[in-house]
């Protein structure tokens, strides 16, 4: 899987977004992965010495200090982005070299490896002749769902289960059924790259 980084910058106050500045600017100097960034460091370094220097005048000053100060957060928002679009590029979702940057990298999702069992199956007959509905609870990790019949008794040996169906939602119209004619039917859930163990099985009679 790719890896990224994450900016979050507008939930940073001043003094947050001065101090991720110069963290990302002291990763860059002399990190030969990223030669040419898309601002120099001296054009980096200036503006984070404007930024400085706006946030002490406005912390106890006029309203246009104050407004100053808004219109350097601004530019330095827009030099950190364009900068984290230049270290993407240049890492290509490696995820060492995106670490030596200074942004911090973005949380990668869990992946799930285990699938799980999808519970309280049930079969109940349908104002239709021919056809049972199936339904259970939701699988850990499942991507889908087979949905499997077989025409004798479980307990009673090792049946014959036929594939039916795969579906993505957790239940199912089966047709085409002898009315009366006893069915037992299980389901198993699907993952990305692995399926889980099948569910209990239940009894189901066509109307």
């Amino acid at each position: 899987m790719r890896a990224n980084i994450k900016l979050g910058l507008f939930n940073m106050l001043p003094v947050a977004l001065l101090a991720f500045l110069n963290h990302v600017i002291a990763k860059l100097t002399g990190n030969a992965l990223f030669p040419t960034p898309p601002v120099s460091l001296a054009g980096m370094q200036a503006l984070r010495d404007e930024l400085q220097a706006a946030i002490s005048a406005g912390t106890d000053g006029s309203s246009a200090d104050r407004e100053h100060r808004r219109s350097k957060v601004r530019e330095v928002r827009d030099l950190l982005r364009v900068t984290a679009d230049y270290v993407r590029a240049q890492c290509d979702g490696d995820a060492e070299k995106l670490a030596t940057s200074g942004f911090p990298l973005a949380k990668q999702p869990e992946r799930q490896n285990e699938v799980g069992v999808p519970g309280n199956l049930r079969a109940s007959s349908t104002d239709v002749s021919g056809q049972v509905k199936l339904r259970w609870s939701k699988a850990e990790a499942a991507r889908m769902f087979r949905v499997e019949r077989a025409l004798s008794d479980p307990t009673l040996g090792a049946p014959e289960w036929k594939p039916l169906s795969l579906v993505a939602r957790q239940h199912y119209i089966v047709r085409e059924l002898r009315p009366y004619e006893s069915c037992w039917f299980r389901v198993t859930a699907i993952g990305v790259d692995k399926e889980g163990l099948p569910s209990d099985v239940v009894l189901g009679r066509a109307a």
